[in-house]
């Protein structure tokens, strides 16, 4: 059912794009097929995560994976170190200008 449900949007977004295309004076065809075929590419996208691939950390009051970014903890409310280092403002004001 749920398959069913994605044809019929799949095709009502080709329809509207082949509409659209025809009337601005290009081919329905070629709009159709372009407008059909990209509703999972864009989906696919748009679900990919790298959530995966982000490092992470343990907490440590209570031991979960929390990402480096990640400033408090959501299980225990302790507040995190920042897993990024920042450059003093000594370091930056020292630079030569050039």
């Amino acid at each position: 059912m749920v398959g069913g449900a994605y044809v019929v949007f799949a095709i009502c977004c080709g329809l509207a794009g082949g509409i659209i295309g025809r009337i601005k004076g290009s081919s329905f065809f070629i709009w159709f097929v372009l407008c059909t075929a990209l509703p999972p590419v864009l989906l696919a996208v748009l679900l990919y995560r790298f959530d995966t691939q982000e490092p992470d950390t343990t907490c440590p009051g209570c031991g979960k994976r929390v990402k480096f970014y990640e400033a408090l903890c959501t299980r225990c409310g302790t507040e995190l170190d920042p897993g990024y280092t920042e450059q003093p403002a000594s370091v930056v004001e020292s630079r030569p200008t050039t």
